[in-house]
């Protein structure tokens, strides 16, 4: 049975230790960078106490213009560091340890807590804290923190304010967004500093990306509902140069498409197909991506296939489709 430990229990486990490390989730976006460098922050600021953010992936270019970005370190994986030499890892914003087909690295026993908010944790870790009711894994440290009475101030809430952001797309339709929102800008945050820095820097690149599924995307009709979807190939994926973290930006432009009740995206890379769905109408598509090997939030969820036709990839995401069904949120 999955339980959760209580957020007293998490806290008392974080302020016992004196190094920490914080790993970047695969294809890090906004929730997983700004929760990581939130945490980092408040361990220094408030506990002296040491962490490091690595990923050995790159990120979105327009991330790299945000200050507290300089933190990371880029060069690392868990697997490049003796694990002996931390009390902790703190894994924010993940879902599982890896979705990828790959090697798993083994966790040290006694030394891991997940804080998380998707519905599909696999609650991988020593301890676990997920709340699946929020919209960001930055939404539940809101939560936590003021459970653990921690001073929000202007650079802890401008952090806090990039993953609301990113995880809701603006704040799209999600009230608890809004509300978190509100209570960071309370508390100092720049928000047209945040907001202008992503909004208004989409590199080129990208935009050329959201062109080719535009021209790509079709609507499929399964049952009473319409399903969108848009594949791109590898030639444009290497042309364009894309990490997984550009690909994840892709079905996000493609939700102002009327019509739809429910879209998902395929981008071929070297080595895997990444896949992403986004629910338009209330639709819980973590369901779906759960049968395909990933997993995610109810409304917005990812999954890898391995190399096949792109075609073929596709009959596989509707042949999940028809599987699972298609389950309205409660």
């Amino acid at each position: 049975m999955k339980m959760n430990n209580t957020p007293k229990e998490i806290f008392e486990k974080i302020k016992s230790c004196k190094k920490i490390i914080l790993p970047l989730h695969d294809g890090p976006d906004g929730d997983s960078i700004a929760s990581s460098c939130a945490m980092k922050y408040l361990l220094k600021r408030d506990f002296n106490i040491d962490s490091i953010i690595i990923t050995d992936e790159k990120i979105n270019d327009n991330f790299h213009l945000i200050d507290f970005v300089k933190e990371i370190d880029f060069t690392k994986s868990l697997g490049d560091l003796d694990l002996k030499e931390y009390d902790l890892i703190l894994f924010l914003d993940h879902g599982a340890i890896k979705y990828r087909r790959e090697n798993v690295i083994e966790l040290p026993k006694n030394k891991t807590i997940s804080i998380d908010h998707h519905n599909t944790n696999a609650y991988f870790a020593d301890m676990n804290y997920v709340d699946p009711t929020k919209p960001s894994t930055c939404s539940v440290l809101i939560d936590l923190f003021q459970g653990w009475k921690i001073k929000f101030d202007k650079e802890l809430s401008n952090r806090l304010l990039l993953g609301v952001y990113t995880d809701t797309d603006g704040f799209t339709g999600d009230k608890i967004a809004i509300k978190d929102a509100s209570f960071l800008i309370d508390n100092k945050a720049d928000y047209p500093g945040v907001v202008e820095i992503l909004k208004y820097n989409v590199p080129l690149k990208i935009a050329k990306y959201f062109a080719i599924l535009t021209e790509n995307f079709n609507i499929t009709n399964v049952g009473k509902y319409k399903i969108g979807s848009s594949i791109i190939s590898k030639e444009d994926t290497e042309k364009l140069n894309l990490s997984i973290s550009d690909i994840r930006l892709g079905p996000n432009h493609l939700q102002t498409i009327g019509g739809v009740d429910l879209l998902f995206t395929l981008a071929e890379t070297n080595k895997l197909i990444k896949g992403s769905f986004r629910s338009r109408k209330n639709i819980d598509i973590s369901l779906i991506a759960k049968e395909l090997g990933g997993g995610g939030h109810k409304l917005l969820a990812g999954f890898y296939l391995e190399k096949m036709p792109l075609e073929k990839a596709k009959q596989k995401v509707f042949e999940a489709i028809e599987e699972v069904g298609i389950h309205k949120i409660n």
